[in-house]
């Protein structure tokens, strides 16, 4: 594979390790483990990764890791220079797959090295040198594995076969999958591909029709292999009894990131301190912090940074601040979620971040200013439904990548369960960490009124509809029980409609925009966001729609564009009748009136129901 530019926010997303990339030749590659990160253009380790190294005790404490580092940048180190750079020519590894492809002229099937850096090779059956193009299908499990298409298995319809002749691609221009032909040149069988991407759920367990049927004449089940291309060619497959599934390579569904983010909140210290800490977790200061980690003594670190800091530090800022910053950046082994929150520590964090976001803040990483409060501004149609809203002029978020799903998004809490996915071998890494990526942003935080929420949820007819809803749904194991209320799922669809509505004036796409849900038995919140910009934020594009006058405006068009779908009746009918989306978990919403983009969305899209907004009968908001 050639080498190919990545984003640092794409590497801590659906750029991670395990994931497949394209470049615009359209050929595919597979992001290597953490174990292979770090290393340059020959193999050789980086001469230091703490430049790298981010510190946010919060989110540490969480996963309970040893270290957070975003990815490198690459920094090109010509061979005639005389200035040597540090952590030079430091590459992300990319390995070609799906290894399997066929010539572009015979479609003779050839299985390549996963460092190939060419797609030309020599054809026996052209007797020539030819252009090779990737097969379109992978194979994936629920439990994150993935390999190739076991096409010399298939056609011969037993996974034992010992046939090691040449396979051939037939294909007679159709549009289904019955129109690829599979050809073994020795033995002349063939086997089309019908079938290989179903599943079938019989309610005590999930099959596919790739694991029920490769094995002709025999009741044998083919079984995931434990594969992970990922990890390079020598590492200990794993033992999997998922059924396989067959799946095109640019699916959605083949690279789930699981993300965890937390906003960075000032401490229960002064302004000054919040200053010290920010400026030490800046990238430029990573000297500074190399070198007071070999002072052992608390006041040798004092003398230290203000002797660095010197002309930086304010007047006013004394011993004692410095002190309290060192030890808010030593604190990250021990917070308040090592004893407290340890089955729900996401939910801790939100619930930290809310506290701050209902008030007022000016700190530097955090900017509050309340516009409107129920109360104390100008009534309208809308108080009494929200208690307040404010801007967020300035925010930092720290982004965490810790694993991925496959086939279906799993809402699993257990975080560490996941990690082994990134690695080669996770057992025996020296240094457990994941990769971060920190933006700063801007945004408009909306908090509904509390007492008109739950006085809504008394009602009748909402009950009802809601109750359905369960039923329909108990199929499904809910790993986020808090989803599964009313409020929180009207909260959801009014974020996205406000995301829509903002996205069409603000000036960013809908893709660049985000939410954060504040859902607990006090919490009805959502932070729409910002986090795209350089360490100077963005250009507060959406914050200016936070004034009063553009607020409430833009909240009235939301809900009126709730109100009717251009694919009603038909939305709203298949909605109450059997659900839509994955596994049936929305109501009225699909993507012509509700969805956004999956990078933008915490719940994949899920949870959704207009019909919570705007209904003439129960919706929240009805007129």
């Amino acid at each position: 594979m050639r080498y190919l530019p990545l984003r640092r926010s794409k590497l801590v997303g659906t750029e991670g390790p395990g994931s497949l990339v394209i470049n615009p030749e359209g050929e595919t590659a597979i992001v290597g483990a953490l174990d292979m990160w770090f290393r340059d253009l020959y193999g050789n380790p980086a001469d230091s990764k703490k430049e790298f190294e981010v510190s946010e005790p919060r989110l540490k404490a969480i996963l309970g890791v040893d270290k957070f580092y975003t990815p490198p940048e690459f920094r090109e180190q010509k061979v005639n220079a005389q200035e040597r750079i540090a952590n030079s020519n430091l590459v992300t590894p990319l390995l070609k797959f799906p290894q399997w492809h066929y010539c572009s002229y015979c479609k003779t099937l050839k299985k390549f090295d996963l460092d190939s850096t060419t797609s030309y090779q020599y054809c026996s059956k052209c007797d020539s040198k030819k252009y090779f193009k990737q097969v379109p299908f992978v194979v994936i499990c629920g439990n994150g594995h993935l390999t190739d298409f076991p096409w010399r298995e298939w056609v011969h319809g037993n996974e034992d076969t010992k046939c090691t002749r040449d396979l051939r691609i037939q294909m007679s221009g159709g549009t289904t999958l019955d129109s690829w032909q599979i050809i073994c040149e020795s033995c002349n069988k063939r086997r089309d591909l019908r079938g290989v991407t179903s599943v079938k759920n019989t309610g005590e367990e999930e099959r596919s029709n790739l694991g029920d049927q490769l094995n002709q004449g025999s009741s044998k089940k083919y079984k995931c292999s434990g594969h992970k291309p990922w990890a390079g060619d020598v590492y200990d497959l794993e033992e999997c009894q998922a059924p396989p599934v067959a799946i095109l390579r640019n699916s959605i569904n083949a690279y789930m990131a699981k993300k965890i983010s937390a906003i960075a909140i000032p401490g229960d210290h002064s302004q000054e301190v919040d200053w010290i800490v920010s400026k030490l977790n800046s990238p430029s200061k990573y000297l500074v912090r190399l070198n007071l980690e070999r002072h052992s003594n608390l006041k040798d670190k004092v003398s230290f940074l203000k002797d660095n800091l010197r002309s930086e530090l304010k007047i006013n800022t004394s011993d004692k601040d410095i002190e309290t910053a060192i030890l808010y950046l030593d604190s990250s082994e021990k917070t308040e979620f090592d004893e407290e929150g340890k089955e729900q520590p996401e939910k801790l964090l939100r619930e930290k971040e809310f506290e701050k976001l209902v008030g007022r803040v000016d700190a530097q990483t955090l900017k509050i200013e309340p516009e409107w409060i129920n109360g104390q501004g100008v009534e309208n149609y809308y108080s009494k439904y929200l208690q307040k809203f404010s801007k967020v002029l300035r925010l930092k978020e720290t982004v965490a990548l810790y694993g991925f799903d496959r086939k279906d998004f799993q809402g699993d809490l257990n975080f560490k369960s996941y990690y082994p996915r990134l690695y080669k071998d996770y057992a025996n890494s020296r240094e457990k960490w994941l990769p971060v990526n920190e933006v700063y942003g801007e945004g408009i935080f909306l908090q509904l009124n509390l007492k008109k929420i739950q006085e809504w949820e008394e009602n009748e007819k909402l009950q009802a509809y809601f109750l359905e809803y369960l039923n329909r749904v108990d199929h499904v194991d809910h790993k986020n029980i808090e989803v599964l209320s009313p409020r929180n799922i009207m909260l959801h669809t009014l974020s996205h409609f406000l995301i829509d509505e903002f996205a069409n004036t603000s000036g960013y796409n809908r893709a660049s925009i985000r939410e954060r849900i504040y859902m607990g038995e006090n919490q009805v919140g959502v932070l729409i966001y910002i986090s795209a910009g350089d360490a100077e934020g963005t250009l507060g594009g959406l914050v200016r729609l936070g004034t009063e006058e553009k607020f409430f405006e833009l909240l009235d068009k939301s809900l009126l564009k709730s109100e009717w779908c251009s694919s009603d009746p038909v939305c709203k009918e298949l909605g109450e009748s059997q659900g839509q989306g994955i596994n049936g978990l929305n109501g009225a919403a699909c993507y012509n009136c509700s969805h956004i983009p999956e990078t933008s969305c915490e719940l994949w899209n899920t949870y959704l129901d207009r019909r919570l907004l705007s209904d003439e009968e129960f919706g929240f908001f009805k007129s």
